[in-house]
């Protein structure tokens, strides 16, 4: 339920996703925390698994992906295997009937992550048939994003990125997919919020103290949520914890996910800036009160930078 919950209102996105990867092009799928993007990878995954050969990258180590990654390739287009893998005794039928997994997997997830990515790519290269590898997150350090570099070399890549992602660091992977190869995943509808948590209540019935109160919760999950399924779902799930739920209780739910901080960065550094030039106006007119104030006001701009900026947020 969690997964489907999360593509709700997304029949648009779902269209422009599909149609993206059916004309060839690298899709990115961005959007903060909690928004759906994975789900809809999923359903993309899926889809189009029907069409052609699709390869899942799950989020975890280097290596875990790397070995997840040959596995699959192994599975649906033939992998590339260097008979310094295959085990002596194996290598005569290896060259008659082909590679059993069995015979090279412990090797092959001994091998160094790097050329284990290296050896998919080989192999995706000379696969006749083009394939499509689903990435869960593009959140990698740079050394791993070096090292999927080179699957998108070879194959056409679908993946999700956080919006707060350091993009510095996955330079190298971002340039492959241009603006109009991305897809930005916006906070639901209200009526699309609504339709989760009447969805939801159906197969997890919630015991409220009157169909009042019932609308009452449903309202505040429309604009408590702020559009995340995310925050619908752990709302939603907090309820069905209660033994029942009141009108009193109503308003204390709530999600993390539904929370959206505000940057404060542009005010601060504007801030700054107008004391600065306050100190020196301040000693160009000589005036000793203004210069004084401009020292408190330099003051309290590093201490909101450094002490409340990590703090705030908005509901």
């Amino acid at each position: 339920m969690a997964e489907s919950a999360e593509i709700v209102g997304r029949d648009r996105e779902l269209r422009q996703a599909a149609s993206t990867l059916r004309k060839g092009s690298n899709l990115l799928i961005t959007g903060r925390a909690g928004i759906g993007k994975s789900a809809l990878l999923r359903v993309l995954h899926e889809l189009m698994g029907g069409e052609r050969p699709c390869l899942w990258v799950p989020e975890g180590t280097a290596k875990e992906q790397a070995y997840a990654l040959a596995r699959q390739t192994h599975e649906h287009v033939g992998l590339r295997v260097p008979e310094t893998l295959i085990p002596a005794r194996f290598l005569g039928r290896a060259r008659r009937e082909g590679v059993h997994w069995r015979w090279v997997g412990r090797a092959i997830r001994r091998m160094p992550s790097r050329d284990c990515v290296q050896m998919v790519a080989d192999s995706l290269e000379a696969s006749a048939q083009p394939v499509l590898v689903f990435m869960e997150s593009l959140e990698l350090p740079p050394s791993q994003a070096e090292q999927f570099a080179v699957v998108l070399e070879v194959a056409q890549v679908a993946a999700c990125m956080d919006a707060a992602n350091r993009r510095e660091r996955i330079r190298r992977l971002l340039w492959r997919f241009p603006e109009q190869e991305r897809i930005e995943l916006r906070p639901l509808t209200r009526e699309a919020c609504r339709e989760i948590a009447e969805r939801w209540l159906d197969e997890h019935p919630v015991r409220f103290e009157s169909d009042r109160v019932r609308a009452a919760f449903l309202r505040a999950v429309e604009q408590d949520s702020g559009g995340v399924p995310a925050a619908i779902l752990g709302m939603l799930e907090t309820a069905a914890a209660e033994p029942e739920v009141t009108r009193a209780t109503v308003r204390q739910f709530s999600h993390e996910a539904g929370v959206t901080y505000v940057d404060m960065t542009p005010v601060v550094i504007l801030g700054v800036a107008v004391v600065i030039a306050a100190r020196y106006v301040a000693r160009g007119v000589g005036s000793a009160e203004l210069y004084v104030l401009a020292g408190i006001g330099m003051g309290l701009a590093v201490a909101i930078r450094f002490f409340v900026m990590p703090m705030m947020g908005r509901r």
